[in-house]
């Protein structure tokens, strides 16, 4: 739609799209088709099909993605995570057998370029402000801080110290000099309810 609201152009005539990305050059807008959580993009004219653009649109394949795509900041590689599930319906535990795995797919297609382990106690892909890492956030013993793995290989980075709280969420400023989250705790009570009749 313009700035104003006015033209706006419906995109997709499903109900399960979610975490909607704009492509850098304007032409596509990505998303996650739920419940299969599959990758797909539509021109952002709203003339054409969506379509799958990874390895895991294949017919047959069995996988299931965490709730969002990154988009590099060139915007010519994409960031998902996903684990092979024996079923689309729906999202089930990663095991050992089926761990969790990031990939990085090019924009316009194709297998994956990057594929590694991802921890079941991290948080979804961001990218690196320089686009030769993906940041994400991973919590332990109730902490959370802000981790980066490098494209190019090695052992992850920490890049926060918190000592306390949680990180909720977080975004790099444009020209990757400022660092953007919130954080905080989650409390929560158990209550017994007795004498039922």
């Amino acid at each position: 739609m313009d700035l104003d609201g006015a033209n706006a152009v419906r995109l997709v005539e499903e109900q399960g799209a979610i975490s909607p990305k704009c492509s850098q050059d304007g032409k596509w807008v990505m998303y996650l088709r739920t419940p299969s959580g599959i990758p797909v993009r539509v021109p952002i004219t709203g003339q054409g099909s969506p379509e799958g653009f990874t390895e895991d649109s294949v017919p047959g394949t069995s996988t299931y993605q965490w709730p969002d795509v990154a988009l590099s900041p060139d915007g010519k590689q994409v960031a998902y995570v996903t684990w092979a599930a024996s079923s689309i319906q729906g999202p089930i535990p990663p095991s050992a057998s089926e761990p969790l795995q990031l990939k990085v797919v090019r924009s316009e297609g194709g297998p994956a370029v990057y594929q590694d382990a991802w921890p079941t106690t991290a948080g979804n892909p961001r990218w690196a402000p320089s686009g030769q890492g993906i940041e994400y956030t991973q919590t332990t013993n109730g902490v959370g801080n802000i981790w980066e793995r490098k494209l190019a290989g090695g052992p992850a980075k920490q890049l926060t110290n918190f000592d306390t709280g949680m990180i909720f969420d977080f975004s790099w400023s444009s020209d990757g000099k400022q660092l953007a989250l919130t954080r905080g705790n989650v409390r929560s009570d158990v209550i017994l309810v007795s004498n039922f009749r």
